[in-house]
């Protein structure tokens, strides 16, 4: 009885962990030091402060600007091209949570930026996409881990022009905190992509359901496993999520260019 007691103990403080880790109200800073800014890149109506890329992007040609204030919060772009992909961590993580994947995107014609969460989120992703922009994207897709998710589903409707997102990839977005609604999610002419573990106590392949019934189309893919976010793409099923999330972008570039006017 005292080994089930202890085994029931560990499961719900592993539950309230990762519950704290995608809920909004979450840490908002990255957790690693900043350098001081060195320059400004021009952006329209943004002006982001260079500073040093983290070293987990190290010898990958990363570089790093600093948000307007959050002195503490970067967004990290690498690669090249015009295909941009906005990754998005869970409520505490920061651009490192996804550097593996940035990495192995931008080897594959892909212009990435992995951020950190600024004070204010949706504001985060905007920077992050007109950064990519600015940079040379003609067109850009999110995808986000947990929280991360939850707010590029809600914010996707709402954007417009070419900072609208041509696709967005939910990565264990959680139904209960929502951050969408179905009437504004009607709106969203973009695809979506839902991706997460069977028996994830906080993204089951229930509640990924769940989200999916929001939208008017959305694809799920569900693997076997517990893992949530970004720790699917390191764990037993990581081959089949990085070939589920390349096919994904590959036909949202597709078809955006497709049906673009004068193609």
């Amino acid at each position: 009885m005292g080994t089930r007691h202890a085994r029931r103990v560990l499961m719900a403080t592993l539950v309230l962990t990762a519950v704290g880790a995608c809920a909004p109200d979450g840490a908002t800073e990255s957790r690693s030091s900043a350098p001081a800014p060195r320059k400004a890149t021009a952006v329209p109506d943004l002006r982001l402060a260079e500073t040093a890329a983290p070293a987990c992007f190290a010898g990958s040609g990363a570089t790093a600007h600093l948000q307007p204030g959050a002195s503490r919060s970067r967004i990290v772009t690498l690669g090249s091209g015009p295909r941009g992909v906005v990754l998005a961590p869970i409520s505490w993580g920061d651009a490192c949570e996804w550097a593996a994947e940035a990495k192995r995107l931008a080897a594959a014609g892909y212009r990435v930026a992995s951020i950190d969460w600024g004070t204010d989120r949706q504001r985060t992703v905007a920077h992050a996409t007109r950064l990519l922009l600015a940079q040379g994207a003609d067109r850009v897709a999110w995808v986000g881990g947990c929280m991360g998710g939850n707010v590029m589903l809600g914010l996707a409707p709402e954007t417009s022009g070419a900072e609208r997102p041509i696709a967005v990839a939910g990565i264990s977005p959680l139904a209960s905190l929502g951050g969408y609604t179905a009437s504004a999610s009607a709106a969203y002419d973009g695809r979506l992509f839902l991706l997460g573990t069977a028996d994830d106590p906080l993204a089951d392949a229930r509640r990924l359901h769940e989200v999916a019934a929001s939208f008017p189309s959305a694809e799920v893919v569900v693997l076997p496993g517990t893992l949530h976010a970004a720790e699917i793409f390191t764990g037993p099923h990581a081959d089949r999520a990085r070939k589920e999330l390349d096919t994904f972008l590959e036909l949202s570039f597709a078809h955006a260019i497709a049906s673009s006017p004068g193609t």
